[in-house]
């Protein structure tokens, strides 16, 4: 499959880059943030080999639009903190839809010396060898970074709660639910069945756009109560250059400390209430 030439160049350093808003580096910060304020219990682990996990991992270097400015993607600046953190990740795995893509971010991550594991894509199917090969005993760190709601499939989250000990970090996106609520609500479209599967017997479409998605993600939370994996009680809005908003980062976690530990690195007071 080619490349779109509008989202990916060849980088500066010779590899498949991703473009992106500058909105990107608020993410990368709070993903580095966790890294590093989860790392003391990552160390109480470290005898299970934590791992960090993303399967939309993308080339592994981004190119911001607006400045012009390479930075590192998620799983590269997610392996350099754990490097500067207390406790290190023990392997890193990879997996993208895109072959290209994931070859460039194992390329970079083992530049690194990083203990890159890459796992081919879609990521539905890639998680089931992914978590297969973890320490069931582990304390992981998963980021679910799609592009779109029908690629954040529930199965999973629903597979990566089967792990004792993991901490999600997932991107909701707002403005896909916004623009695509009519299309994907559609009998003859599967994005909302993949993203809380069941919602057509749970969520009446014979309410205004707004009630549905707030009662789309209600129904999307009960399903993550259901496999233990509760949404921390306030989401990171991430908005773009024009203060639109883009998307929401929620932490999911079954352990108290994770959802502590995810207010003290977010603005919570500064969270405006979710609006659909």
């Amino acid at each position: 499959m080619a490349l779109d030439p509008e989202r990916y160049v060849i980088g500066d350093d010779g590899l498949w880059v991703e473009k992106v808003g500058s909105w990107a580096r608020e993410k990368l910060d709070i993903v580095a943030d966790y890294v590093q304020i989860t790392s003391a219990a990552r160390r109480r682990f470290a005898h299970n080999n934590p791992a960090f996990i993303d399967v939309f991992s993308g080339p592994g270097r981004s190119l911001v639009r607006s400045d012009g400015a390479f930075i590192d993607g998620s799983p590269v600046a997610a392996f350099k903190q754990g490097l500067n953190s207390l406790q290190p990740f023990s392997t890193i795995h990879i997996s993208d839809l895109e072959p290209s893509l994931l070859t460039a971010a194992t390329e970079r991550l083992e530049k690194l010396n990083a203990p890159v594991v890459a796992t081919p894509g879609p990521a539905a199917q890639a998680i089931e060898q992914i978590v297969s090969s973890l320490n069931p005993h582990g304390l992981h760190f998963a980021l679910l970074d799609p592009h779109n709601l029908g690629s954040l499939s529930f199965s999973i989250i629903k597979r990566l709660a089967k792990l004792k000990s993991v901490d999600i970090l997932v991107h909701v996106s707002v403005l896909d639910l916004q623009r695509n609520t009519d299309l994907y609500s559609s009998e003859l479209q599967e994005q909302f069945d993949e993203f809380a599967p069941g919602w057509r017997q749970h969520v009446s479409r014979e309410q205004n756009l707004v009630a549905f998605r707030a009662a789309l993600i209600s129904y999307w939370s009960d399903l993550l109560e259901g496999v233990s994996m509760p949404r921390a009680r306030h989401e990171q809005l991430i908005r773009g250059e024009a203060n639109q908003r883009l998307y929401w980062l929620m932490l999911l976690s079954k352990h108290p400390l994770a959802h502590e530990l995810w207010e003290k690195i977010t603005s919570v007071a500064r969270q405006p209430r979710m609006l659909f």
